[in-house]
């Protein structure tokens, strides 16, 4: 950490509990915001602002004038375009040096595992009930920490949850019926109330990323009163049926595909390396062995049903097969980053 950067966080390393080592912590830190609404823009602001180095914000939504009184990230001349492009800019300005990462599409069951296992954890700051499950389904069934936010006119509430205890499900196991849904176009809110329950998220997700939070917590916030209560999480593990989507994504990750080699129906592994790297290392499951050399040849020995990855060493090859077979119209998915990622993540 250089002078500038000292004097910036001064007055957080005067802190005892985050010092010189603390500071340098929050650099290393990698974090996920989902949704960057009103709760997202002061948690990515304050964290931003904190020394946080690495940042993935995510919303597939673009800015509405409806926005701007509780989202202030955003002004009038952003409306229409997407929030996570003109947050990046913003935040930028705020601290040059972090990694900024923009995604401006929904987390869904497809892309979850991907997103969310590059990340140290997640935080929530959604309006979408959907969103919020597969978020807690995902995060505890890979140890991800999450933080969650959430608000409905007056009432708010923000949580941690980390591995082996309850996550969200243990409080709330079902998804509430779609009719007893609604947002703040409907029953209202006030966007000093928003804006402290972003920040109450923001605080956690210091506190977690220094180490100072040991157990899963969950805080009621009272918007007319002003008041914070704390509630018990379950010490429960809720058993979730984790379901991957059928059909493969293009490029998968190391952790997707470990994931989906111990599901029921594993996939069929083609390594396209040529037999001496074969030799040296390889992924051990059900897999067939067609060098790049000869591939175009043998495609009539590749199943036809799309439950195939393809790999390599960098993922350079597999990736130019994946896009050949896609123009033969036969579905594959390729391991990105190659077995390199795969030995960096599991080893041999």
């Amino acid at each position: 950490m250089n002078d500038k950067e000292r004097k910036i966080y001064s007055r957080q390393i005067t802190l005892p509990e985050v010092g010189l080592k603390g500071q340098e912590e929050l650099e290393e830190h990698g974090i996920l915001i989902v949704g960057m609404g009103g709760l997202g823009c002061p948690v990515a602001q304050y964290l931003i602002s904190s020394g946080v180095g690495y940042l993935t914000i995510m919303d597939p939504d673009k800015v509405e004038l409806s926005n701007l009184s509780r989202q202030p990230l955003y002004s009038e001349k952003d409306v229409g375009e997407y929030k996570v492009n003109v947050a990046k800019n913003v935040l930028s300005k705020i601290n040059p040096n972090a990694v900024i990462n923009e995604v401006s599409e929904a987390l869904t069951r497809d892309n979850d595992l991907t997103i969310i296992s590059s990340h140290d954890f997640v935080i929530d700051c959604t309006d979408n009930v959907d969103t919020r499950y597969v978020l807690s389904d995902m995060c505890q069934s890979i140890g991800t920490p999450l933080i969650h936010g959430g608000i409905r006119a007056n009432e708010g509430n923000t949580g941690v949850f980390l591995p082996g205890s309850g996550y969200y499900r243990a409080l709330y196991p079902k998804p509430p019926s779609p009719e007893s849904v609604v947002d703040c176009s409907t029953t209202g809110v006030l966007s000093s109330f928003v804006g402290w329950v972003g920040m109450h998220q923001a605080m956690l997700a210091i506190q977690l990323a220094l180490g100072l939070i040991k157990e899963s917590c969950f805080f009621f916030l009272d918007g007319r009163k002003g008041t914070i209560r704390q509630v018990e999480v379950p010490d429960q593990i809720v058993e979730i049926k984790n379901e991957l989507p059928k059909e493969l994504p293009d490029h998968m990750s190391a952790s997707e595909l470990k994931q989906r080699l111990e599901s029921d129906n594993p996939p069929v592994l083609i390594d396209v390396r040529g037999l001496a790297e074969r030799e040296e290392v390889k992924i051990e499951a059900k897999d067939i062995h067609i060098p790049m050399d000869i591939f175009v040849q043998t495609v009539d020995s590749i199943p036809k049903d799309g439950n195939i990855v393809l790999y390599c060493h960098l993922g350079i090859r597999s990736n130019a097969a994946r896009a050949w077979l896609e123009s033969q119209e036969i579905p594959a998915s390729h391991l990105k980053g190659g077995i390199e990622s795969w030995l960096f993540e599991f080893g041999m």
